[in-house]
């Protein structure tokens, strides 16, 4: 290799040196903790003015790095435990601000999880989304660790019994996989429950099922119900208020 040839080999050398410095110190500029600090949180939302503030106190306490660094999914997690947020999103705005926007929760379901012997060993608030019309506060349960699919049961049956008027009170999964509701037909009566039996298996196209009986021949003896239980290949028993006997009806 000529002296041309060595001179292009140090100069090449040397810039790429010189990038690897200046990437280094460049990095602890950004990355040190007292430089490029959050400086400012804005809240969007549709929630009163003293829910931003709370809003504010969850971000600033969930803040564990300066502009480039925070962690933004960890804010919206955090935010989104929080009773009354449904769902969060976090953008940062330069150079020292974060956009924080919320969409609020219009109801909470209570959820409580058991273990193998039936004791209870979780509990919890959960956000439900704004789409979902309830005017009670349904009761979920189930074994431990097993929120999101009693969850899902529950937003799936809730539908199906808004068509007819009804809401969910509560919702159990047993040990054994068995379901049952209680479903709320007057608002205004906390007592005002009828018990579904759905068994183990297929539960949504049983709440099905008595739904389209229900609208058929049972909803002006609404208040005579006690239980209906769906743990049939086809039809139905209902066991009445007013008398012990249960009463076939096939759908």
């Amino acid at each position: 290799m000529g002296a041309a040839g060595r001179g292009a080999m140090f100069v090449y050398f040397g810039t790429l040196l010189m990038l690897g410095v200046v990437m280094v110190l460049l990095a602890d500029l950004l990355l040190r903790p007292g430089n490029f600090t959050i400086e400012r949180i804005t809240v969007v939302s549709d929630m009163p003015s003293k829910d931003h503030k709370r809003v504010q106190r969850i971000v600033w306490k969930s803040i564990n790095g300066n502009y480039f660094t925070v962690d933004l999914g960890g804010i919206e997690r955090a935010l989104e435990r929080a009773p009354g947020i449904y769902q969060a999103t976090v953008r940062r705005i330069w150079p020292d601000r974060l956009r924080v926007t919320v969409r609020p929760a219009t109801a909470l379901a209570e959820w409580q999880g058991f273990n193998q012997h039936g004791d209870p060993v979780e509990r919890a608030l959960i956000n439900l989304s704004p789409d979902v019309l309830v005017t009670v506060v349904p009761r979920l349960a189930g074994s431990a660790g097993r929120q999101r699919q009693v969850l899902k049961m529950y937003l799936d049956t809730a539908k199906l019994l808004h068509s007819a008027g009804l809401q969910v009170a509560s919702l159990r999964q047993g040990e054994n996989g068995e379901w049952r509701a209680e479903v709320q037909f007057d608002s205004k009566r906390p007592d005002a429950l009828i018990m579904l039996l759905l068994g183990r298996y297929h539960p949504v196209s049983r709440v099905k099922r008595f739904t389209r009986v229900f609208n058929l021949a049972l909803s002006e003896r609404v208040s005579e119900l006690a239980r209906v239980d769906l743990r049939y290949e086809r039809g139905l028993a209902v066991s009445w208020r007013v008398r012990a006997s249960a009463a076939q009806v096939k759908s």
